[in-house]
């Protein structure tokens, strides 16, 4: 007989931008709910591979398509001072950018999942999945120093990233990139940098930097650019820089010295990203304006990660959808990002198609085809290609994670599975948390 048997209502495996919404919405929609982390942190990506800052919350005319659990962890960082909220974008990318003070950012996502009564399992690795008739009957972690745990969950939600309950039940995923996935980076935060040179730089080389930015001053608290292709040319061409970039996004801030660099590429894995790190504090001091003392302050406790297993739904969102701004009957929320695509086989994007405006996403994306208690939420949902390029975004993921959640706790409260979840029941309590685009 198991003697370590946990049985929540509703079990969220991960604990990024997703997994945080989907377990304060279950806990919050009265469902008995555990969150478990691989890591010893929650935040995710956003907090922990050090991303520029948290996007996607506006569409291209500044209308917000984010609201929710999302939106109030912004707003409670600000309250910490961690964040100065949604401000214009400096490289006309997108109408907004969200920069996030990341470690502060982490204990405000822990804050509000106390407040709303999730239990917490951090350093548990999902390592297996058994099912029964169509249904996850159980998930069997791994916590370190603890051991083995039996997990029977009434429903489970899949805010892994990489799908890892999808993938240890046998369900189905996408097939329609098979490993020709996006690269991978290590984002990289720089202290000692000299924003005035570096600042007077751009200003003097708008060529050199994405049409229409807007450049910063010195004594701003945050700046953002995206450019330095021809200092990434030279670093280059001397073999300074072993791998070509065209472009690379420098997130600052000036009034601290400091700056986050999204550079590094790969499709090989860690060991290389290290090198590149390397290679590009060495070219920064060397080539960069104002760079001459800068100093690798810290990198991302993880590879950033853009795209890997995507789940198969009940219905699948595409580029078409996202282009054409589709509206759909059983919306859950929207998304507004640019289709952002990083080539695996090319120094620059494959994509960076603007939208006209924001776009729905239907409940079938989160649900699995062919398990009746197993949702997703985040960047894994059920995506082609292309779409992924803008549903991945962080302000995205908060809505698809919160509807998830929101869904799991509907179905094991009442004792449905979630193929027959009252999507107007679910839409209509979304609406009541303050998600945006819910119909």
């Amino acid at each position: 007989m198991d003697t370590n048997v946990l049985t929540p209502q509703v079990l969220v495996v991960g604990a990024g931008s997703a997994g945080v919404s989907a377990a304060v919405a279950a806990a919050e929609s009265g469902a008995d709910t555990l969150l478990v982390e691989a890591t010893g942190h929650v935040g995710g990506t956003l907090a922990w591979q050090l991303l520029e800052h948290s996007a996607g919350f506006h569409d291209a005319a500044g209308n917000q398509v984010t609201g929710g659990v999302g939106q109030r962890i912004i707003a409670l960082l600000q309250s910490y001072g961690g964040s100065p909220g949604h401000i214009p974008d400096d490289v006309a990318y997108t109408a907004t950018r969200t920069p996030v003070n990341h470690a502060e950012l982490a204990m405000a996502e822990a804050v509000l999942l106390h407040r709303a009564g999730v239990t917490l399992m951090l350093n548990t690795a999902v390592v297996g999945v058994s099912t029964v008739d169509s249904k996850v009957a159980e998930v069997r972690v791994e916590t370190a120093g603890s051991g083995g745990t039996v997990i029977r969950p009434t429903i489970v939600v899949d805010c892994s990233g990489d799908a890892v309950v999808f993938a240890l039940a046998g369900a189905a995923v996408q097939t329609d990139r098979p490993g020709r996935t996006q690269p991978v980076s290590l984002l990289l935060r720089l202290g000692g940098v000299d924003f005035g040179p570096l600042l007077d730089h751009a200003r003097a080389h708008p060529e050199d930097f994405r049409a229409g930015s807007r450049i910063g001053r010195p004594d701003e608290d945050h700046v953002n650019l995206w450019g330095f292709g021809a200092l990434l040319d030279a670093g280059h061409a001397d073999g300074r820089l072993s791998w070509r970039r065209t472009e690379l996004h420098l997130a600052g801030w000036p009034t601290r010295g400091e700056a986050v660099l999204n550079v590094t590429r790969t499709v090989s894995g860690y060991l290389i990203l290290a090198n590149q790190v390397l290679e590009t504090v060495a070219w920064f001091r060397r080539y960069v304006p104002g760079g001459a003392n800068a100093y690798l302050s810290a990198v991302g406790d993880r590879v950033g990660v853009r795209e890997s297993r995507r789940i198969l739904g009940l219905r699948t969102l595409t580029q078409d959808d996202v282009l054409s701004a589709r509206r759909d009957e059983t919306a859950i929320g929207m998304g507004a990002f640019p289709i952002d695509v990083h080539d695996a086989d090319a120094p620059g994007l494959s994509h960076t198609d603007g939208l006209p405006a924001a776009y729905d996403i239907p409940f079938g994306t989160l649900a699995a085809r062919d398990l009746t208690n197993l949702l997703a939420g985040g960047r894994c949902i059920s995506t082609t290609h292309e779409a992924n390029g803008s549903a991945r975004i962080t302000a995205t993921c908060f809505t698809t994670g919160e509807a998830a959640g929101t869904a799991a706790a509907l179905a094991a409260l009442g004792g449905t599975d979630t193929h027959a979840v009252d999507v107007g029941k679910l839409q209509a309590t979304l609406r009541s948390r303050g998600v945006i685009g819910a119909r």
